[in-house]
């Protein structure tokens, strides 16, 4: 007679399914020169390179990269990636026969890249120069009629991802804040979206540690240490928020971007502070172990993330970026129409509250 036993209820407290993302990562000082190798090893020799033309001393560095496998330019970069600008480039792609993609830039440059990879299936190699972890994650957008619609799809996901902590050096400080205060929002909400496993949460905890550690020296100087290991936190945030996927807080950003044109990295360095303040009673032990990797505790974790945001230049509320008070009240209406995914049931007054908060600026308080 086969004897079975009951589940272990402690064992059942760590059984979980988790999706690996697939792809392949290089990091090391002067990884851009890899960029022609990875295309050889992947059998390109007609790639499409997408970068910002406002950036010609990257541009040319990329071109020298991809050398000899160079078939056309795209310059076109523009925010939330206008799905119009996307079916332009498409067209291009498949025009010009390319049979892969390189994009060179920040998450804009990359979200671009990702709608390609999207709709003409051709492999995509993502040398990011920002903190926006982008790269990691399937996730892609795609605005139209002022609504930013993203998705999931595994032909987002880049087939190589050349992380070179060089390029990062020459990056703004007025840059450098926001963006790696949006991979810090990347590392929050991996901890409380739905389908969160013991992987994930070490990759996200890591990367917030990292980012508590080393971003206010790397927004002081353009230090290639300080600012690699804030590399290093971007790419573990954009993986764990891969895997997970998002919830209230980059909903009610992208709703932001998309009605408004909101500055991505600002608007996400601006929200997250309430978006934690909010999710908190939900999701205490996630929060808990945040506030631990940032050297605080739950109840103070909101103003201490405030309080890092203000260090490293997030300007005070959503004001601060254009959106008036009347936009905020429309946000709200809009926002309850959409089924949004959170750990906390929403209502009109709580997603007021939140975004109120927002609006304003002042360190969120604690109950």
């Amino acid at each position: 007679m086969t004897m079975t036993s009951a589940p272990s209820p402690t064992l059942a407290l760590f059984s979980f399914t988790r999706d690996t993302l697939p792809g392949r990562i290089v990091l090391r000082d002067g990884a851009l020169n890899d960029v022609r190798n990875e295309l050889e090893r992947l059998g390109a020799k007609r790639v499409m390179l997408i970068v910002a033309e406002y950036d010609g001393h990257l541009t040319e560095q990329a071109q020298r990269a991809i050398a000899d496998r160079l078939h056309v330019v795209w310059d076109e970069i523009r925010q939330h990636v206008p799905r119009e600008l996307a079916e332009r480039a498409c067209a291009a792609a498949t025009a010009e026969d390319v049979d892969a993609l390189v994009t060179v830039g920040g998450g804009s440059t990359i979200g671009l890249g990702k709608a390609v990879a999207v709709s003409t299936g051709l492999p995509l190699v993502c040398v990011p120069t920002t903190y926006s972890g982008s790269e990691m994650t399937p996730i892609y957008g795609l605005t139209s009629d002022n609504d930013k619609k993203t998705a999931r799809d595994a032909r987002a996901l880049p087939k190589v991802v050349i992380y070179d902590p060089r390029l990062l050096v020459t990056l703004p400080p007025d840059v450098v804040g926001p963006s790696a205060m949006n991979a810090l929002a990347h590392c929050a909400e991996a901890l409380w979206a739905p389908g969160p496993d013991p992987i994930t949460n070490a990759l996200a905890l890591d990367g917030a540690r990292r980012i508590n550690r080393h971003l206010r020296s790397a927004y002081r100087e353009a230090d290639v240490a300080a600012r690699g290991q804030v590399l290093i936190a971007a790419c573990l945030a954009g993986t764990a928020l891969g895997t997970v996927g998002t919830s209230i807080h980059h909903a009610l950003c992208h709703l932001l971007g998309g009605m408004y044109d909101t500055p991505h990295a600002l608007t996400h360095a601006i929200v997250l502070p309430y978006a934690v303040k909010f999710v908190r009673p939900a999701v205490p032990g996630a929060v808990a172990r945040l506030a631990a990797a940032m050297d605080t505790v739950s109840e103070e974790l909101p103003a201490a993330i405030w309080s890092l945001g203000r260090s490293v230049g997030t300007p005070q509320g959503l004001r601060a970026i254009g959106i008036t008070e009347s936009q905020i009240e429309q946000a709200v209406e809009v926002a309850l129409t959409k089924g949004l995914t959170s750990p906390r049931p929403l209502n009109r007054s709580l997603v007021h509250r939140l975004l109120e908060g927002a609006w304003r600026g002042m360190s969120p308080s604690v109950p």
